[in-house]
């Protein structure tokens, strides 16, 4: 009778281990980042690699916990908290249409958000130009995820390092060709590098770029009298090749230089198609080739290219320097 009794109280027991819902999936405890430390270039708009989920069920919900200096273990999670004004898009923005301030803030609107955080979804890090406004250093920071099944806290799980970065980029290096007149498909190369192009951060201020295209002495060419023109797109299509007029909002010339406003950061914010190249022609009645490269004078024209991205506000100045060329007055 014992022993029935033991066997029912048994099986009784495994009923209602039977009828008690265990939650499927999994919460891994190597969760990762596979960087470390993530780079973060402060004054940019980035987004880090995602989080190594390493099996666990998704969707899996990120929270940033704390942030510690990660040579004195510091607790510096107020620093990061901290919350500052922000302009975001809530529209497309398409530098053909939006040619005034106008324009471009009736797409964008004012928040207040922290200068970096933890996507919520992916745990990557996005940071925003005001991580100009954080110490730099390196950090190691405390996670909380969670999903289906459960709730785990990762300390020490991710770092980054807030590291300086340039006010602008040169993305790629400067380029002239001289083009024969009449016959483009004819041209020569003339050797130009990253010294043919200088750009100076002038301080805040009026947001512009003053652009000036100089021969080998530093001559600045004219192009208020056009002696510096848009360049035709290459075959039978028509139009021009990208310029800096194209992605502002206006643009002034003078005897010396050409200057341009924008209303955008990053400026340009987004390519027209050939990256953030402008091209620029100096027509062959205003320049002088070098003896050395067999180009007689006024039969081919000097087509300069640079390239400039800029993404804290102010004045820049660009000197785009055209090697074995002299400006014909």
């Amino acid at each position: 009778m014992k022993s029935k009794l033991l066997y029912s109280i048994g099986l009784a027991a495994i009923s209602l281990v039977g009828c008690k819902k265990i939650p499927e999936g999994n919460l891994s405890d190597i969760i990762r980042y596979e960087q470390l430390p993530v780079e973060i270039r402060m004054g940019r708009s980035e987004v880090s690699t995602a989080i190594n989920p390493a099996g666990s069920s998704k969707p899996i919900e990120v929270k940033l916990l704390k942030v510690y200096q990660k040579e004195t273990g510091k607790d510096v999670t107020d620093i990061f908290m901290q919350t500052f004004p922000i302009k975001i898009w809530k529209k497309l923005y398409d530098s053909k249409v939006d040619t005034t301030l106008d324009l471009i803030a009736a797409k964008q609107k004012d928040t207040v958000m922290t200068a970096l955080s933890i996507n919520k979804f992916s745990g990557a890090i996005e940071s925003t130009p005001n991580t100009l406004k954080l110490p730099q250093g390196h950090y190691v920071y405390d996670l909380e995820i969670k999903n289906a099944v459960g709730t785990k806290i990762y300390p020490a799980i991710g770092e980054f390092k807030l590291v300086e970065a340039p006010y602008f980029d040169v993305p790629a290096v400067r380029s002239t060709v001289a083009m024969k007149v009449g016959a483009e498909t004819t041209t020569k190369s003339i050797p130009s590098n990253a010294s043919h192009i200088k750009v100076t951060y002038l301080g805040l201020g009026d947001n512009k770029v003053v652009v000036k295209i100089v021969d080998k002495n530093g001559v600045p060419f004219n192009p208020k009298k056009g002696e510096i023109a848009r360049r035709p797109n290459s075959g039978t299509a028509g139009g021009y090749l990208q310029t800096m007029q194209d992605y502002s909002i206006s643009t002034t010339l003078f005897d010396d230089r050409m200057e341009f406003v924008y209303g955008v950061l990053p400026f340009p914010l987004v390519s027209l198609g050939n990256g953030f190249n402008y091209y620029y022609r100096i027509p062959a009645p205003y320049v002088n080739f070098d003896d050395s490269l067999g180009l007689p004078y006024n039969t081919y024209s000097c087509n300069a290219r640079f390239s400039f991205q800029a993404f804290v506000p102010g004045t820049y100045q660009v000197d785009v320097i055209v090697p074995q060329v002299t400006r014909v007055k």
